[in-house]
């Protein structure tokens, strides 16, 4: 039996990188996973690899920036199971651009997934996880509280998702939702493929850990938010980044 045995799980961006892995194993740990990514061949690969039970795997094509699209596919996993115990609001896009050269659809786009995406599935979520409690985990990055020149707006948008965190821990306690959130560094998925490939090196002398994140280590740490030995953290932003730039000297003792 597994640890998310008939637990219903929303994951956003399942289609590639963490949220995949996220939707593979908590299916493979019982749960009814509703899969959300924007990308509809992806998801079908990703079927095709899982092989899954019929009803236990649901795909659904939808751009969370769009509000009409979420709130239809959310409803209908909702109403189809009755509720509605986990979301990971993890859908995320990464495109780098300076302030003056950036336009307004650059800058949109990097709000409109990174911030509004997260608060309309969170939006059309919680009336289906009120009666029976649940978990909302938000992805933030490194890059809200460790900037980066030419990731304004993503950060800015990442960032939000850290205050989020707080407001919605707050404001959905009496419910039973615990909201938390995690931060990713560098791990090892599609969007962090050029900074592996071709600037490995450079980035590893940043982390005490010496190593790049999995996306395992992501589901361990999902797994524990929502466990029952978690039941008493909410509003919590955990960096899942390897101690990056913990110290000025990240990965001196390395050398002693």
């Amino acid at each position: 039996m597994g640890k998310f045995e008939n637990k219903v799980v929303i994951v956003t961006g399942a289609g590639q990188g963490a949220g995949k892995k996220l939707a593979i194993r908590f299916y493979e740990e019982g749960a009814v996973v509703g899969l959300l990514d924007l990308n509809g061949q992806n998801l079908d690969a990703v079927v095709r690899e899982v092989n899954p039970d019929t009803g236990r795997f649901l795909t659904y094509a939808v751009d969370v920036s769009d509000n009409r699209q979420v709130t239809s596919a959310i409803d209908d996993i909702g109403k189809r199971f009755g509720r509605i115990d986990i979301l990971i609001n993890n859908a995320g896009v990464l495109h780098k651009g300076m302030i003056e050269s950036s336009t307004d659809t650059h800058m949109k786009l990097m709000v409109d997934v990174n911030l509004m995406g997260p608060m309309y599935c969170t939006h059309a979520s919680v009336p289906y996880m009120k009666e029976n409690g649940g978990n909302i985990i938000n992805v933030s990055s490194i890059l809200a509280t460790f900037p980066n020149t030419g990731s304004g707006a993503y950060g800015a948008a990442k960032a939000g998702m850290i205050v989020l965190t707080k407001v919605w821990a707050a404001e959905l306690a009496p419910y039973k939702i615990r909201v938390n959130c995690y931060a990713p560094g560098v791990l090892n998925t599609p969007m962090a493929e050029d900074v592996i490939k071709n600037r490995a090196e450079s980035k590893l002398c940043q982390i005490p850990l010496r190593r790049f994140g999995e996306t395992d280590d992501a589901f361990d740490l999902v797994s524990f938010f929502c466990s029952d030995q978690a039941s008493y953290i909410t509003g919590q932003t955990i960096g899942l980044d390897g101690g990056i730039w913990a110290t000025q000297t990240p990965t001196a003792a390395w050398k002693l």
